[in-house]
């Protein structure tokens, strides 16, 4: 089965990621659904908890590189949700990898590709917890 990707992304850290979410479903290498938010600072342990919940193998958070978020700190408790969402992962007993967060610009245009790629990957590593 192809792994189950959630994607949050903030407006501002890439500019055109649809177009490499659209290669990725059409070449069947996974499901990758697409959200985009107007902050990564935006996302929400609830949001990322239930994607997983909902079926999602792995989500990515993308943020725009420190110091560059134009809320200021946004990017920065991005990153503490995050974390906060994979030590509740591992205390319900699932890896705690399967929350991720990357910081890219819009000045990175292979960078989301690469990061979807390596998620996708560690997703198929870690395989899905709803199909024992």
């Amino acid at each position: 089965m192809k792994p189950q990707i959630v994607v949050f992304c903030c407006t501002n850290a890439v500019i055109m990621p649809e177009d490499e979410v659209e290669r990725v479903n059409a070449a069947q290498q996974a499901a990758v659904k697409f959200s985009r938010l107007p902050c990564s600072g935006r996302s929400d342990v609830l949001y990322m908890l239930r994607a997983i919940e909902g079926g999602a193998d792995t989500v990515l958070v993308v943020g725009c590189p420190d110091g560059v978020c134009q809320f200021l700190e946004g990017n920065l408790r991005a990153r503490m949700r995050v974390r906060y969402a994979n030590r509740l992962l591992a205390e319900a007993g699932l890896r705690n990898e399967r929350v991720r967060m990357i910081n890219l610009g819009p000045d990175d245009p292979q960078g989301f590709s690469d990061a979807l790629q390596d998620t996708i990957a560690r997703a198929r590593e870690l395989g899905s917890w709803t199909r024992a």
